[in-house]
C-alpha cells in the first residue's frame, strides 16, 4: 500500500516533533572556504556554520564498536550536514563518520548521523 502524500507529510511532521522536542542543540562546523588545505579537508580550519536540533540515538556498543563510531544521532531530514563536517554537542567536538537519511514508506522522515570523538 502506498501511502498519500497527507500521510507522509504526517510521519515528517512527527518525526521532526520527536526530535525537536529532545531539547538538545548541536552546533555545525565546516572547513573555512577561504582557507589554504596543505593536507586535505582536516588540515583546514573550521567555522561555525549553523546550530541545529538533534537527537542522540541509544544505539547498543556493539553495533558502534562495530561501526568504529562514537554515538549516533538524529536530525532533521532537511538539515545539510556531511561527512567530514565536525559537530559539536554539550562542549564536545566530533567528526561526521556517516550520513544515511532513512525513508519511511516512500517519505525522508530523518537523517542519522554516525560520530567520532575528537581528542585535541
Amino acid at each position: 500500500m502506498l501511502l498519500s502524500d497527507r500521510d507522509k507529510a504526517f510521519i515528517a511532521e512527527c518525526t521532526a516533533e520527536l526530535i525537536a522536542s529532545s531539547g538538545q542543540t548541536g552546533k555545525r562546523y565546516v572547513p573555512d572556504p577561504n582557507s589554504e588545505k596543505i593536507y586535505g579537508t582536516d588540515d583546514a580550519p573550521f567555522i561555525l556554520d549553523c546550530e541545529f536540533p538533534f537527537e542522540f540515538v541509544t544505539t547498543p556498543i556493539q553495533i558502534l564498536t562495530s561501526e568504529r563510531a562514537d554515538a549516533a544521532i538524529s536530525v532533521l531530514p532537511d538539515q545539510e550536514i556531511n561527512e567530514g563536517d565536525r559537530v559539536e554537542f554539550e562542549g564536545v567536538m566530533y567528526k561526521v563518520v556517516t550520513v544515511e537519511a532513512l525513508n519511511v514508506f516512500g517519505v525522508i522522515s530523518h537523517k542519522v548521523i554516525t560520530v567520532v570523538r575528537l581528542y585535541s
